[in-house]
C-alpha cells in the first residue's frame, strides 16, 4: 500500500503532469568512457533554485512500464515500475532532483545488472573490484543529465554538478552502493594523491540501503572493517531499512548475519547509522518488499 502523503501527491502529479513535465525518460546518457545507461529524471516539486540530487537504483523486475506490463510475472508489481517509483520519490524529496537509473541489463527481463557499475553475471550478482570506476560514471551521468536539461530549457536554473547527493539502493541496487564502499576505500587509501573525484564524494551526505539483497552467497552486505571504516570516516549518514522479506529469509540466513554486522560494525566505528525493520510482523512477502520504498521516508528515522 501507499502511503496517504505518497497516494495525495501521484494524484496531485496526475493533475498537474503538463506543468511540471512529469517524468522524464533519457535513454542512453552517456557516462564513463562510453558507458551508457537510461534514466529516468523528475524536477524539483517545490520549483527553487536546488541542486541537491537523489539518484535511485532499483532491484530486479522494476523496469519502465510498458516492460513490465507486458510479462506474465512482472505485470502485478506494475506500480513499482522505474517511472512511478520516480513520483513516490519526489513525494519525499520534494526539493530534490530525482534521478533513477536503469541498470544496463535486465536478463530475462527480471534480473537487473548493473555492469556498468559493478561486474555482474547473468542474474546480477556482483563480483566486486576495488575499482571499476562507479564513482566516475556516475559523475558523467549527472554531468551528462545537467547538459540535456540545459538544452531542454535554458532558462531553468539546474545544476546537478554542484548540490548535494543522496544515494538509494533497492534490493539488488544495493550492489551499486556497496561498490561504491570499495572505491570511496581506494580512493582515500590506495590513490590519496588522487583528487579528481573528491568533489563528487564531498557531495555525498546520504547512503540508504533498502532490503538489500542478490542471488550471491556472500557480499550482500558488506562486512569488510577497512571498507566500512573508510564510510566512517566519510562522515557520511547511513540509512537502513530493512524487512522479514530479506532478513528472515532462511535460505538465505547470510543476508540477517552480513546486514547485522554491517550496521554493529558502523556503529563501532563512529558512524551515526539509522536501521529501521518495516513490516517486523508482517509474512515475508514480496509485497512487503517493494512497500519499504514508499515506508522508509514516511517516519521519523532514530538510531537504533
Amino acid at each position: 500500500m501507499l502511503s496517504l502523503r505518497a497516494a495525495t501527491y501521484m494524484s496531485k502529479y496526475c493533475f498537474s503532469q503538463f506543468r511540471m513535465g512529469g517524468p522524464i525518460r533519457m535513454s542512453k546518457v552517456s557516462g564513463y568512457q562510453g558507458r551508457t545507461n537510461d534514466i529516468v529524471y523528475m524536477e524539483p516539486y517545490n520549483r527553487e533554485d536546488s541542486n541537491s540530487v537523489v539518484v535511485f537504483f532499483g532491484g530486479d523486475v522494476q523496469d519502465f512500464p510498458e516492460n513490465m506490463a507486458t510479462h506474465r510475472d512482472n505485470k502485478q508489481y506494475i506500480k513499482w515500475n522505474l517511472e512511478n517509483t520516480a513520483v513516490i520519490l519526489q513525494s519525499h524529496f520534494q526539493h530534490e532532483h530525482i534521478v533513477v537509473v536503469r541498470p544496463s541489463r535486465m536478463e530475462f527481463k527480471v534480473f537487473a545488472c548493473y555492469d556498468n557499475f559493478v561486474p555482474s553475471n547473468n542474474t546480477g550478482a556482483p563480483e566486486h573490484t576495488p575499482m571499476h570506476y562507479a564513482l566516475h560514471h556516475l559523475e558523467r551521468l549527472l554531468q551528462s543529465i545537467a547538459t540535456n536539461l540545459k538544452e531542454k530549457d535554458e532558462e531553468e536554473k539546474r545544476d546537478l554538478k554542484k548540490g548535494e547527493v543522496k544515494l538509494i539502493g533497492f534490493s539488488k541496487g544495493c550492489v551499486v552502493l556497496n561498490q561504491f564502499l570499495y572505491e570511496f576505500h581506494y580512493l582515500k587509501t590506495l590513490t590519496p594523491d588522487d583528487e579528481s573525484l573528491s568533489p563528487l564524494v564531498a557531495r555525498i551526505t546520504d547512503m540508504y540501503w533498502l532490503d538489500g539483497g542478490h542471488s550471491g552467497g556472500k557480499n550482500t552486505w558488506i562486512t569488510s572493517k577497512g571498507l566500512l571504516g573508510t564510510l566512517a570516516r566519510l562522515g557520511i549518514r547511513v540509512h537502513v531499512h530493512v524487512t522479514p522479506y530479506q532478513i528472515c529469509d532462511d535460505r538465505r540466513p547470510w543476508i540477517r548475519k552480513e546486514e547485522k554486522a554491517f550496521s554493529d560494525w558502523l556503529r563501532k566505528l563512529g558512524s551515526p547509522v539509522k536501521r529501521m525493520v518495516h513490516f517486523e510482523n508482517s509474512i515475508p512477502s514480496l509485497s512487503i518488499h517493494f512497500d519499504v520504498i514508499d515506508a522508509a521516508f514516511n517516519f521519523s528515522e532514530g538510531v537504533t
